[in-house]
């Protein structure tokens, strides 16, 4: 699936140019917007998230390609294709200086532009590997709110810090991950995949995924105890090795059962959060489940405990879990179930929905501390505009 960016000088060319995408063959996914060369510093925060630029711009000139060479130069994986009526031999050379390989004339030629997309996509899944780190979420007790957490830390990682990013509902009771991103069913959960797993590779897990946000993916839990039942170690192995090529980040929702299935997750992941909260129930179960993880050769360092619905006045506060666990808490969340609730009824992300409330910074946090934010440098106009402006994620759950 290539995410393709069409910014078009022509109200009139830019749906015969999505016609011919079209008709290529090639998967993708388009959002189209106003614009010419010169203006692509307005359109800094939509490019970061594309795959392919196309510049749709009929007086396109070899002094207006400086715009495009600064967007490559700081978006290496990103590539461009200018669309412009009979490109001149000085437009093609300059083209090819800033990095341009794909020059197409107007009208475009159906063969023309479907080899182009076919180089594209050849190059995105070839030459992007990425060594994705894997997070997994699990609790003691039913109730902690891990799936919440899950889906909202996965929509600032998207979003705001601009990771490709694929969370996967493991829960084998009733998974309901996919509820929380989208009204319409999944095109297929993993008990599906895993049916068809010989058939696996990145084509075939692209038709499997939910694709909510430009750059974040859901793979939708079995949603059945039976189906769940018949998942293998080997088939999320598999799964695994795929992901960690194809996304910076791997979100994978366990819930609250430690069977042979989770243990593999666990296994594979590089930090286990183990969600808790502060009353009785939790603080004996999860001192049991810690036993587990170190029992299970898991060091230290990769269990992080978290508290959710954070209270300061409750009984059992932070010292008291601290010491039961022998553990100290990584991240707390704060209380805050009216914009927890709105953001489940509204279907939009804390991040956005309420990104100046007290548990939509919690999240934001909680995605620094295990994503944390590299040291900054100093940028251009440009790049800062690319760096600092995020990607405004729509709502989760389409017509809300």
């Amino acid at each position: 699936m290539i995410d393709t960016l069409l910014i078009s000088s022509s109200a009139e060319r830019a749906p015969q140019i999505a016609a011919r995408l079209e008709a290529s063959g090639i998967a993708f996914r388009l959002r189209t917007l106003h614009g010419t060369a010169k203006q692509l510093r307005v359109h800094a925060a939509a490019i970061k998230s594309a795959d392919l630029l196309i510049v749709d711009d009929a007086d396109l000139t070899p002094r207006e390609l400086s715009g495009v060479e600064e967007v490559l130069s700081h978006l290496p994986h990103l590539h461009c294709m200018l669309v412009t009526p009979a490109p001149s031999t000085t437009l093609l050379m300059a083209a090819m200086r800033v990095g341009v390989r794909h020059v197409l004339s107007w009208p475009l030629d159906d063969r023309e532009i479907a080899d182009a997309l076919a180089h594209v996509s050849a190059k995105k899944h070839a030459g992007v590997r990425r060594d994705g780190r894997v997070v997994s979420f699990t609790s003691c007790k039913g109730g902690s709110g891990t799936t919440l957490i899950a889906v909202n830390l996965a929509y600032a990682l998207a979003a705001l810090r601009d990771k490709r990013v694929l969370l996967i509902d493991l829960n084998q009771q009733f998974a309901d991950a996919s509820l929380l991103v989208a009204d319409k069913a999944p095109p297929a959960t993993l008990a599906d995949l895993c049916s068809q797993i010989d058939r696996l590779d990145a084509a075939f897990f692209e038709s499997c995924v939910m694709h909510v946000h430009a750059n974040l993916d859901v793979l939708a839990g079995a949603g059945d105890p039976v189906k769940s039942g018949e998942l293998r170690a080997a088939h999320l192995e598999r799964i695994l090795t795929l992901v960690r090529e194809q996304y910076d980040a791997v979100l994978i929702d366990v819930g609250q059962n430690i069977n042979p299935l989770a243990i593999h997750a666990l296994d594979h992941s590089d930090s286990i959060c183990m969600v808790v909260r502060q009353n009785i129930l939790y603080l004996h179960a999860g001192r049991r489940m810690l036993d587990i993880f170190k029992e299970l050769g898991y060091p230290a360092s990769k269990v992080k405990v978290i508290v959710n619905q954070y209270d300061k006045n409750a009984r059992i506060n932070l010292a008291t879990l601290e010491e039961t666990f022998g553990a100290k808490v990584a991240h707390h969340l704060p209380r805050d179930e009216k914009q927890a609730t709105e953001a489940l009824n509204h279907g939009v992300p804390l991040v956005t929905g309420a990104k100046g409330g007290a548990l939509a910074q919690g999240i934001s946090q909680l995605a620094a501390l295990l994503w944390p934010l590299p040291v900054a440098e100093r940028k251009s106009v440009l790049g800062r505009l690319f760096a600092s402006r995020p990607n405004s994620p729509p709502q989760l759950k389409p017509g809300h």
